[in-house]
């Protein structure tokens, strides 16, 4: 029997909790008023500015800088810039007709414009997250005053997710288009209705001197905070917080020790990467062989169950979710029909022949969060290599590792996503063929063939094995029952405006 250390989780709410300023002023049950805090590992700073957004800057810019279209509270993209767009039979061209809409500064929104911004955020956009995406993007066009056209070099069935991702809000001269507007940035972040400002110079977008009338008060309020996960939890059990964002599967324990009604944890059904994915290939682990014996070895079932407040979750064996799946492709590991007990026989008689010829295998280094979640996870997998004859060592994320443990959302739902974390770009062990496959995958201009062709790097990749998948990723919130504009979603997606409803467009 494996047992987990258990860290003393009472004082670190007790200390969480002292530090809360429990002089806040409550809004329970005030539909107008919304309090949101976002759980963030790193530095809890709301920047809703440049490439790299953290989920509460991400939050912050989404609510105060729409793009042409954006998410609602089902995680479905609805208009925001744009009132409607139509898409070409080839697929290559989405005509945007924009909204009436104006900046926070009262200028008026224009096709023209909105073009300008969206080359330039593209250009920025290179080295983050979205750049590979956004190369699919050939030319953008202002065609009237108020429409748009956005040519691509090949058919990407969802272009509208990308385009609704929190990066392509656009800014101004720093002026956002709402749908809330900012209105202090100081212990919280607080954001209200959009300033419908109007302007003496509308339609003269370049000139920024023109005053400004100030807008009628609107009372509805959202503030935002991004916090530590025990910070978080504990202003959540201290009922100065209705909605708690961004739970990850190694904050879980937390979540048993702060005593949250099971009622108020929700679980996103977001698809994404969850598993080790090698940044170097050393020794036994330099052979496809070799590290398919580590797929082997992990006894998935028993190591999702180590987290009993998430009983929907899933494991898996392959990259791709089988809703993409193609037709008589089949990707799944050969060993996918073997038990457990085979399994592990298998794996412990190939560790032994390996070691009679080539000597003793060293520990697998494998880097994870440092949390308690983590340290479960970890245990878990020590476990079952222990039982195989192998053995590993956790490192933390910042140093050098044989595996890194990925917890990545899918941003949209193809399949070219998948496939793209594992390319010579993204990690150092990694096939030129693969890469040169799902470049010609990119650019098929048929969808069938693009399909067939992103299936067949799946094969590829599943039996290089640089990857090894463990489950779905986590994504959880906490919400007062009956918590207005919220919803679970499977983009694990919660815009602020649906809290006190504001509608986007």
């Amino acid at each position: 029997m494996i047992h987990f250390p258990r860290p003393d989780f009472k004082v670190l709410f007790a200390t969480a909790a002292v530090s809360i300023c429990l002089a806040s002023c409550s809004m329970a049950g005030d539909e107008d008023r919304a309090r949101v805090t976002v759980i963030d590992d790193g530095e809890p700073s709301i920047k809703p500015v440049g490439i790299k957004l953290n989920y509460a800057s991400a939050t912050a810019r989404a609510a105060i800088a729409r793009g042409l279209v954006g998410f609602d509270e089902q995680g479905r993209v609805v208009p925001a810039l744009a009132a409607r767009w139509i898409v070409t039979d080839d697929g290559l061209s989405y005509i945007f007709r924009l909204n009436e809409a104006k900046w926070d500064d009262g200028r008026q929104v224009t096709a023209e414009r909105i073009a300008r911004l969206l080359r330039e955020r593209i250009a920025e956009l290179r080295p983050s997250r979205l750049g590979k995406d956004l190369e699919a993007i050939d030319e953008i066009i202002s065609m009237t005053g108020r429409v748009i056209e956005i040519r691509l070099k090949s058919p990407h069935p969802n272009f509208l997710q990308l385009m609704g991702q929190p990066e392509m809000g656009l800014f101004r001269a720093g002026h956002g288009a709402g749908p809330m507007s900012q209105i202090e940035n100081d212990r919280t972040y607080t954001l209200g209705m959009f300033n419908q400002v109007t302007s003496d110079a509308e339609n003269e977008e370049e000139d920024d001197s023109s005053p400004n009338e100030q807008p009628v008060d609107d009372p509805r309020r959202v503030t935002l905070r991004s916090e530590s996960a025990a910070k978080a939890l504990a202003r959540y059990t201290a009922g100065y917080t209705d909605l708690l964002l961004n739970g990850q599967f190694h904050h879980l324990p937390l979540v048993d020790e702060a005593g949250v009604n099971s009622n108020d944890l929700r679980l996103n059904p977001v698809a994404g990467l969850f598993g080790f994915k090698f940044m170097r290939a050393n020794g036994f682990w330099s052979l496809p062989e070799n590290r398919e014996i580590l797929s082997m070895a992990i006894d998935r079932p028993a190591l999702l169950t180590s987290f009993p407040n998430v009983t929907a979750w899933q494991s898996r064996q392959k990259i791709i979710p089988d809703a993409l799946n193609v037709a008589d492709i089949n990707a799944r590991p050969d060993w996918t029909g073997m038990n457990m007990q085979e399994r592990q026989q298998f794996v412990r008689e190939h560790v032994r022949r390996w070691e009679a010829l080539e000597g003793p295998i060293l520990p697998l280094t494998i880097a994870v969060p440092d949390a308690a979640g983590a340290d479960i996870l970890f245990l878990r997998v020590r476990s079952d290599l222990r039982r195989v004859g192998l053995d590993a060592r956790q490192v933390s994320l910042n140093q050098e590792a044989d595996v890194r443990l990925i917890d990545e959302i899918a941003p949209y739902d193809s399949a070219q996503w998948f496939l793209s974390q594992l390319t010579c770009a993204k990690t150092p062990v990694c096939l030129n063929d693969a890469d040169s496959k799902i470049a010609e995958a990119n650019a098929a201009t048929n969808l069938q063939i693009k399909a067939r062709l992103y299936a067949e790097t799946e094969v590829i990749l599943v039996q290089h094995y640089n990857y090894i998948p463990l489950a779905v990723p986590v994504r959880w919130s906490i919400s007062r029952p009956g918590q207005r504009g919220f919803a679970v979603n499977p983009r694990g997606w919660h815009p602020l405006n649906p809290l006190v409803g504001i509608p986007i467009s």
